[in-house]
């Protein structure tokens, strides 16, 4: 084996399977790619997902003479890096960096992208790649490192990033048998993946979502070269790329094009447009047909998937959830374990006394549920008892937004059971402030009806009021923090 090739990374680390004789090929062509597009080999470089240094070696070969951060979440790549890459004539110019931030697939201990402190001062890059990084994401993790990356970047700097993107008016029926991934399920209105089982191995976003998503988050588009995935092998590389330029600040995105604002709704849970009328023949309040013909949502459904795709799934993901009475709001998968209580079937507990230790839950979900139990603040207490220091518990409460005051009843007042009516004043009731908790009561809009509903969000630790607030609106400016509350 030649000097050179003593030195690159051994076959194990090597997941993209790269022979010996094929790495410095490969390396030297994504060196190409980004020399190219940067029109310069003196900038600051850093490398998102650099995993056993394909890049770097490939910067190095071409005389590259500016600096080189990597960072990844494989330790083990990290350390062989570090260890073994650095030439006599390196000096400092290249580092690596393990930076343990969760990824249900390559890292599932690690914690949230925004619970991490990445080691790089603002405004210290001029470029910024991560080659086959956001093919392996949920779209709220890409929206976060689109986020956190953005002050790391000099005025004008570039990033450059390859995605899987559909055409807009992709379908599962309509694919090419030519794609090497047939995508077979759609999991949100934008993105599509390859495989169940391994959700993170491959997946897909629309091409449309994905720029409204540069455009929030203060990237504009400059170049997109499509790849040769969906079918077409003239197409030298395979993934999809794109290049994108920082701007001075994130702006307020352009009205809505007329032929968008013109499709029909759909259920931003399963993505179906037919609707049909809710239990008893009630319809909407805007008079469309509320429930969803395919998975059954209904308008509070909607509103609350709306408001929890907009928490990063980095959130999300290392939580352990327990939800109260099955409905289609949330997505299981979204979760590191996820129980359900069906009332008098299936794994049901009994709200008033959970048999379960303290701390056991992460995350809590209920909806339309505390309305019908007769000792509603034990069964509160017993919630809070039963979340952990982070945790997150969301209440759906009927039309708590519209009254100023709770009432209870000694008998069940409807055909529902309901024994209590809720009020804006739940924090109060419920004795928040004394437990520690904080609160959002935050506004969201059906897409499918236009109807408003509220999602109350309460937390164990109230720092995370904010955390939650800053993800929703740069999320989606359109939802509304109706209430905000601290111990």
């Amino acid at each position: 084996m030649s000097a050179v090739l003593s030195q690159i990374p051994p076959p194990q680390l090597r997941f993209m399977g790269e022979s010996d004789t094929s790495f410095m090929p490969v390396a030297e062509q994504l060196s190409a790619t980004v020399l190219e597009q940067v029109g310069r080999r003196d900038v600051d470089l850093l490398d998102i997902g650099c995993g056993y240094g394909r890049l770097a070696y490939g910067l190095r070969q071409a005389g590259f003479g500016g600096s080189y951060r990597g960072f990844d979440i494989l330790r083990e790549h990290v350390e062989w890096l570090k260890e073994h890459f650095a030439a006599p004539d390196d000096g400092a110019r290249f580092g690596f960096d393990f930076v343990n931030v969760h990824n249900a697939r390559y890292n599932p201990g690690g914690l949230p992208l925004a619970d991490v402190a990445l080691p790089y001062a603002d405004n210290s890059f001029d470029c910024v790649t991560a080659f086959s990084v956001f093919t392996h994401m949920e779209e709220d993790d890409v929206r976060t490192y689109l986020r956190r990356i953005h002050p790391l970047v000099r005025e004008d700097g570039i990033w450059i990033a390859t995605f899987f993107s559909l055409p807009d008016g992709f379908s599962l029926a309509t694919q090419s048998p030519q794609m090497r991934y047939r995508l077979t399920e759609q999991v949100s209105e934008h993105a599509f993946i390859h495989n169940p089982a391994e959700p993170l191995h491959v997946i897909a976003y629309k091409e449309a979502f994905l720029r409204t998503l540069f455009a929030q988050e203060g990237w504009e588009l400059v170049a997109h070269k499509g790849g040769s995935w969906l079918g077409d092998p003239a197409k030298g590389e395979f993934q999809d790329r794109f290049a994108l330029r920082k701007r001075a600040a994130p702006v307020a995105l352009a009205a809505p094009q007329p032929e968008i604002a013109a499709a029909p709704p759909s259920c931003n849970i399963c993505g179906s447009q037919a609707f049909v009328p809710g239990p008893s023949g009630r319809m909407a309040s805007s008079g469309a047909g509320p429930c969803c013909a395919r998975c059954g949502a209904l308008e509070r459904h909607r509103v609350v998937r709306q408001i929890f795709l907009g928490m990063p799934i980095g959130y999300l993901d290392w939580r352990r959830g327990l939800q109260f009475s099955p409905d289609p709001a949330q997505h299981p998968a979204w979760y590191r374990s996820y129980e359900v209580s069906v009332y008098g079937g299936s794994g049901s507990l009994d709200i008033q006394a959970i048999a379960r230790p303290d701390a056991s839950y992460d995350f809590i979900t209920l909806s339309h549920v505390l309305e019908c139990i007769p000792d509603d603040l034990a069964a509160f207490d017993e919630l809070q008892r039963v979340l952990a220091p982070r945790g997150l518990l969301h209440i759906g409460f009927g039309g708590a937004q519209g009254r100023a005051l709770s009432e209870d009843f000694e008998a069940a007042i409807d055909q529902y059971g309901n024994r209590h009516r809720y009020g804006r004043d739940v924090y109060q009731r419920f004795g928040c402030a004394a437990k520690g908790m904080g609160m959002l009561a935050v506004q969201g809009t059906d897409p499918a009806t236009g109807v408003q509903d509220v999602a109350w969000l309460f937390v164990n630790h109230a720092p995370d009021v904010a955390l939650l607030r800053g993800f929703l609106l740069a999320w989606d400016p359109a939802l509304t923090i109706l209430e905000q509350a601290l111990p």
